[in-house]
């Protein structure tokens, strides 16, 4: 089957020839692998790997967003980054200025410089559809995946005060989203427009988990949160795509919510936060809701052997690839404590899967 079948077949909750691979990493992990495998491009690393699914997004040509001299990042809301080290080979971008954290009045807000649509170039999104048409095409995440509590809001205001705003001051939270949405919403709408229509998934990407729970309760993101992220689905359903939400964290609570809400596919089943049982979620949720994800980052390929890998994979497709409606890869980026051997186990093991049990 060509990737796009296969990952279409899944969907409708059928089993294909073989679980769709899912593939996300961070940068210092593309470049080992490319180094390790001596490929020289993304697209032969994914090539390499049998993963079905290709990335596409507008193209920024809007005011720089890096200052070679300071080396600080900005990103389209206007916040403000530095790049810290967590080891010798790979680090984050840490916000270091948040430009609402001492704002308080929703009136302020109408003269915030909000990012422009003119900022994206469009035209281009068509073609890079068709290179990748025989895969399963996702908006790329960043920009392209926009989401709301998360980022704008969290990176704007400081995630305490975000967790405070959304019951203290709830007209500034409504008012960060109105204005947020006025731009996203133009933006889905022009990139779907540009794609005629090749584009597979709308990739929305807002964490609503800690390790233990939700960051607020299931009736308080209904009234907050939910409206938004529905109409920016609700714009790409219009054109054909599939509604793939991420959200790492016990989000279990939330599922329901989340299913009202049109999303398809959730992404990435974080097996170590609580509620987050795969055979319960397949059991529960499955007869309707796909998955994404699943092999553990948290301890499962940052300590285990490639033998470790292969047994916890085995068992996550037991578990979660009978009758489709799972696409297999981690619960987050590839990190740098990944060993090369454990990602590769990773798709190895699911190949050795895929043929004996389908």
């Amino acid at each position: 089957m060509l990737p796009k079948e296969r990952v279409l077949k899944a969907m409708k909750h059928e089993n294909p020839d073989k679980v769709p691979f899912f593939y996300r990493d961070i940068p210092e992990v593309e470049a080992r692998l490319l180094a390790d495998l001596k490929l020289n491009t993304r697209d032969e690393l994914l090539e390499h790997l049998d993963i079905d699914f290709r990335w596409v997004s507008p193209e920024y040509v809007g005011p720089s967003l890096f200052d070679e001299k300071t080396n600080i990042k900005r990103d389209i809301w206007g916040v403000e980054y530095k790049y810290v080290h967590f080891s010798d080979t790979a680090g984050y971008w840490e916000p270091i200025e948040r430009p609402l954290i001492n704002e308080t009045d929703p009136a302020a807000l109408a003269d915030y410089p909000w990012p422009k649509l003119e900022w994206f170039d469009f035209s281009t999104l068509e073609s890079q559809c068709n290179r990748y048409a025989d895969y399963a095409i996702m908006t790329a995440p960043g920009f392209a995946s926009p989401g709301i509590f998360q980022c704008p809001i969290q990176v704007l205001i400081g995630e305490e005060r975000s967790f405070m705003d959304v019951m203290l001051n709830p007209d500034f939270i409504d008012a960060i989203i109105k204005h947020s949405l006025e731009f996203n919403l133009a933006l889905v709408e022009k990139m779907f427009q540009a794609a005629n229509g090749k584009i597979t998934f709308f990739r929305l990407g807002d964490d609503f988990g800690t390790q233990n729970g939700l960051v607020m309760s299931p009736d308080m993101w209904k009234q907050r949160i939910q409206p938004g992220l529905k109409a920016m689905a609700d714009v790409a359903k219009k054109y054909g795509a599939f509604y793939y939400h991420h959200s790492c964290g016990a989000i279990r609570d939330l599922i329901p919510a989340l299913m009202e809400t049109g999303v398809d596919v959730l992404d990435p089943i974080q097996v170590k936060a609580a509620g987050m049982v795969p055979a319960e979620l397949k059991t529960e949720f499955g007869d309707t809701l796909c998955f994404s994800g699943g092999v553990d980052e948290q301890e499962l390929l940052p300590n285990g052997s490639p033998e470790d890998v292969r047994k916890g994979v085995f068992q996550l497709l037991d578990n979660m690839a009978g009758n489709g409606g799972f696409f297999i890869g981690p619960t987050h980026n590839f990190q740098d404590d990944i060993p090369t051997e454990n990602i590769l186990a990773t798709y190895k093991a699911a190949k050795e899967w895929s043929g004996a049990n389908y």
